[in-house]
């Protein structure tokens, strides 16, 4: 299991890949995306103003907040970018679903350390506002998804217990990651892939099933 965890190095995320664009509001706010996380590398992430992401995205501000209530919003959008680059090296992955829940868990990992100034700001932002919390489902919605159908399939093939729904172990598996990232929010220097794959083991002790 460990040599999974060795996986390819997560691009820096201002340099990734434009997805497929599907329609007119999501090229505008991936374009809003990719202008704020250029210029908080560049930058500094509290430095960064709303009006200087507009500019560099080339829109109102109205627009801005039409797509995002604020600048730790776009935590959501980092993480479809990172679980759509991951659906996509998964596809036709003939391994366990075990096998791609530790994949997974790596390049999380990987693209977050790899972002880490930023992402510390940014997601110390977003803690602190209340009403985004209340709306965090949404900021994991993209991980959720992923993680619900490798559960799904993991039920198929016989590998995990049909105990549990597929849409909640992926509920709880998400939950218990959210925790372990603002814990790595206060612990930057702490052995996370050590950590990250002691507390993945602990969850997938109660979806394996029992032979």
């Amino acid at each position: 299991m460990t040599r999974l965890l060795k996986s390819k190095a997560a691009p820096k995320m201002e340099n990734a890949p434009a997805p497929r664009r599907s329609s007119k509001r999501e090229r505008t706010r991936q374009e809003i995306y990719r202008s704020a996380m250029r210029l908080f590398a560049e930058s500094d992430y509290d430095k960064v103003t709303i009006e200087e992401i507009c500019a560099a995205a080339g829109v109102a501000k109205a627009t801005f907040f039409l797509h995002f209530p604020g600048k730790s919003a776009l935590i959501a959008v980092f993480n479809e970018e990172v679980t759509r680059s991951l659906a996509e090296r998964l596809a036709g992955y003939e391994g366990s679903a075990e096998e791609e829940l530790l994949i997974l868990v790596s390049v999380l990992r990987e693209a977050w350390e790899l972002n880490a100034p930023v992402m510390h700001k940014m997601l110390s932002d977003f803690l602190d506002q209340p009403a985004l919390v209340s709306k965090a489902a949404v900021v994991n919605e993209s991980v959720l998804d992923l993680v619900t159908h490798i559960v799904e399939r993991g039920q198929k093939r016989g590998e995990f217990t049909t105990g549990c729904p597929p849409e909640m172990a992926a509920i709880a598996l998400v939950a218990a990651w959210s925790a372990f990232t603002a814990w790595w929010l206060q612990n930057p220097e702490s052995d996370t892939d050590e950590i990250n794959r002691g507390l993945l083991e602990f969850q997938l002790n109660g979806l394996r099933k029992k032979t």
